[in-house]
């Protein structure tokens, strides 16, 4: 499903204008990029959890040409979903 498909089925269901709906979009993704960034879990209930992880800084070395690269360090997201999602989806 594409982003134009869920708000429209967002739109329709909520009885919202398509733009109130991608401004609700947008404003989640932000608050979900923010708070990640900050290594802070985001748990949505019925739905699951954004569990951010720090991935440290690392040296590797290239097989082919024996140099070695500092890898920086990264912010990785996992989801959980919850047991809910979870049975929902196995039904």
């Amino acid at each position: 499903m594409e982003t134009k498909q869920i708000v429209a089925t967002l739109s329709k269901k909520m009885g919202r204008e398509p733009k109130d709906i991608n401004a609700l979009i947008d404003g989640l993704s932000a608050i979900i990029k923010d708070k990640c960034g900050e290594l802070d879990s985001i748990a949505i209930p019925g739905f699951g959890t954004f569990i951010p992880l720090k991935e440290d800084e690392k040296i590797i070395t290239d097989l082919s040409t024996g140099k070695r690269m500092l890898i920086p360090p990264q912010i990785s997201l996992q989801f959980q979903p919850s047991t809910i999602l979870r049975k929902k989806l196995t039904e």
